[in-house]
């Protein structure tokens, strides 16, 4: 019976105090029989490792969950168009993400994990070090239990709570912006919560004002995880660039030398047609870039998209045609600019008008400045405000907005 060991990674250095669990399981997918959490510095923890299962949980606050849905049932396929996809609802650039699928739906959605690469690379860079990779790296969201049609679980500690909204999607905030997040969450119609209530925990849930199922008896979070993970209601982070390639390496190793030969000849027999698609490659890449660059002199501090560059020059012609109409971009950028002023504490990281619309990347100190933005939009008609995203965690909020032309009033 192989043992699995169990890591809630907090902070990714080797002297931080780790919480851990090694647990024996029947091989059936069952809940554990006992977890007993200890905690040790990282470096020790993963000294463990060495023979068991590693299955390592992430702060779900520094991982997106959200959906895709493409023309395109292969995972492969759908993982390289989630980016260009979902690329309106992220504040940050999708070059700068790493993208992670679940299974597919019976609606045919994707359920996809977002993190940034550097939060990866800096969970992964201890284990790295030790010569160790997990086989899954889970967010905290994934680990809570679900059950279709039942009530949200909510895990609450001391500086945040991390709540579980559906199969593939949850949030985690501070204590403070909980109430406004389940509202976002609720769409208008209160939920249902199960609380895992830690033992001793003295905290009064009756102002949440909604239906309650109190979970009492678990001693540490990591605990609650261990004991309600279902790795096939989960995203495994470790996809892409990021899966485990040494089991793939050991198993091609033997046949590599006759894969070679073969590639050899295969190459030998087609090597004049390569060469002459090479030569039409080269010079219609040259083309494009000749293309490109007299499109960025013509629009400066456009980018060029994924659409042929005839449509986008047609695009910026339209905008620059009708701009100082109501609803253009000067208009909208002059809505926008009023709106930040009547509303302190909220910094402009970045702005973008296409397609008739002013995206804005804001971040501020908390989503309580959100609701001051819907009340100044809601008497200021000239322009329409939507909520593409809005995240919160210990270091602030940050909110991408959508503008468009309304009816001024």
């Amino acid at each position: 019976m192989r043992e699995t060991l169990y890591i809630r990674l907090r902070q990714p250095s080797g002297d931080a105090p780790t919480p851990y669990a090694v647990v024996s399981t029947d091989g059936l997918g069952g809940a554990p029989a006992s977890v007993f959490v200890r905690e040790a510095p990282l470096r020790e923890v993963i000294a463990q490792a060495g023979g068991r299962k590693l299955v390592v949980f992430v702060p779900g606050a520094e991982v997106r969950l959200t959906q895709v849905k493409v023309p395109a049932r292969q995972p492969a396929k759908v993982l390289q168009a989630a980016p260009f996809v979902l690329e309106d609802q992220l504040a940050d650039d999708v070059e700068t993400l790493h993208f992670a699928l679940g299974p597919r739906q019976p609606d045919g959605a994707f359920p996809v994990a977002v993190a940034s690469h550097s939060h990866m690379q800096e969970w992964l860079a201890p284990f790295r070090e030790h010569n160790v990779l997990p086989e899954a790296l889970i967010p905290e969201t994934l680990a809570l239990p679900w059950d279709e049609g039942g009530p949200w679980t909510v895990l609450p500690e001391p500086d945040h709570l991390t709540a579980r909204t559906g199969a593939f999607n949850g949030f985690s905030c501070v204590p403070e912006d909980f109430e406004l997040f389940l509202q976002l969450a609720e769409n208008g119609k209160p939920h249902p919560l199960r609380v895992l209530v830690p033992m001793g925990s003295q905290i009064d849930y009756t102002p949440l004002q909604r239906p309650l199922e109190l979970l009492p008896g678990f001693k540490h979070p990591l605990e609650a995880m261990v004991r309600h993970l279902r790795l096939a209601q989960a995203i495994n982070l470790l996809q892409g660039g990021y899966s485990q390639r040494e089991s793939l390496d050991r198993f091609w190793r033997p046949w590599r030398f006759a894969a070679g030969l073969l590639a050899v000849a295969f190459a030998l027999g087609i090597i004049v047609n390569t060469v002459e698609a090479l030569r039409f490659k080269h010079a219609a890449a040259a083309q494009q870039s000749a293309n490109e660059m007299r499109f960025n002199e013509l629009f400066p501090g456009q980018r060029v998209a994924a659409v042929s560059l005839g449509t986008q020059v047609e695009q910026q012609a339209q905008i620059l045609s009708h701009g100082n109409g109501q609803g253009g971009p000067l208009s909208l950028l002059q809505q926008a600019a009023d709106s930040l002023v009547a509303t302190p504490g909220l910094t402009l990281n970045n702005a973008e008008y296409r397609e008739g619309a002013l995206f804005l990347d804001l971040s501020g100190t908390d989503l309580q400045l959100l609701e001051k933005l819907r009340g100044w939009y809601a008497s200021h008609r000239c322009a329409v405000m939507d909520v593409q995203s809005a995240d919160s965690s210990e270091s602030g909020a940050k909110i991408r907005l959508k503008l468009t032309a309304g009816k001024c009033s």
